[in-house]
């Protein structure tokens, strides 16, 4: 007969959940505070000691494991938004299903000591190697998932009308939805949209134009002698980029006062964006003038 103490118990649930909703804040872009996720995780492990007071075991139905979930969600990330609570709280599912799995799959074939009780999960021999594993290969396949979600968005889907609103002006652009741009402000964190100069020229300060007419877009000193004498220097940001035949790429972007999108017949608000200018062609037959960062469709 396995014994259950309630120290290893809370002890590998605790690793459990925390390494779960570590794995979630990093897929949903979270940067808020550490402490958040331990007191997070701390939850769900006094749940789990449910078990040794069968006079609580109602506590352990699907509503309340539901309840738990969420109450876990709201004290790790604290969503001010009900679509970013849906989005963690999904996310930390997705995660917690697959490493749920895979844990239990390496567990059985390494032959441990085990126990699952209205899912809550304790064993005897726990190994950090295991755990280790758990993790790595949970997280592969999450990546895979992903990916192959992104990958069956069909070609109707890729491409949105997006409107960028500036200094009381609008324009309304074509966009496309790059699974290749992972582009985020460094102060902010916000992801990033990049527009084709042409395309947004009409929305900037003539201060600003000045950097693009005389091609000084790649060199630093210039920029900010530009930008610190716009009215608007405190919305725009520098953001550095690598890519193929360019390892130290910069954009000029800034923080727009909204952007639109047009989805099925519907006007998304897209917040925390910032819009980064590029002087090259993003699309050889002009089908758009915009990339769009997957993470704002999250």
């Amino acid at each position: 007969m396995l014994e259950v103490y309630a120290e290893y118990l809370f002890l590998e649930n605790f690793i459990m959940n925390f390494l779960i909703l570590h794995i979630t804040s990093y897929f949903c872009r979270y940067r808020g505070k550490l402490f958040k996720l331990i007191i997070g995780a701390s939850l769900g492990a006094f749940y789990s000691f449910i078990i040794f007071f069968p006079s609580l075991h109602f506590l352990l139905s699907f509503s309340m494991k539901l309840v738990i979930s969420m109450l876990i969600i709201i004290i790790s990330f604290t969503p001010d938004k009900f679509k970013d609570f849906f989005k963690y709280l999904s996310i930390f599912y997705l995660v917690s299903f697959v490493f749920g799995g895979t844990a239990f799959a390496l567990f059985y074939f390494t032959n441990f000591n085990s126990i699952l009780s209205n899912g809550i999960f304790y064993t005897n021999n726990f190994s950090f190697k295991v755990l280790f594993y758990s993790v790595a290969l949970a997280y592969v396949l999450i990546v895979l998932s992903i990916s192959y979600v992104k990958n069956k968005i069909n070609k109707e889907n890729l491409y949105k009308v997006i409107i960028i609103e500036f200094d009381k002006r609008e324009k309304e652009i074509n966009a496309l939805i790059d699974t290749g741009n992972s582009l985020s402000d460094p102060i902010s964190q916000f992801p990033v949209i990049v527009v084709e100069y042409n395309a947004i020229e009409a929305l900037l300060p003539e201060g600003v134009k000045e950097i693009f007419k005389n091609d000084n877009f790649n060199k630093l000193e210039k920029i900010t002698a530009i930008l610190q004498r716009s009215d608007w220097m405190n919305r725009f940001r520098i953001i550095p980029f690598t890519s193929i035949g360019m390892e130290n790429g910069i954009l000029i972007g800034f923080k727009p006062d909204n952007v639109k999108m047009k989805n099925n017949g519907e006007i998304v608000n897209l917040n925390k964006i910032i819009v980064a200018i590029s002087t090259n062609t993003l699309s050889p037959n002009g089908d758009y003038k915009a990339l769009l960062n997957p993470d704002i469709l999250v």
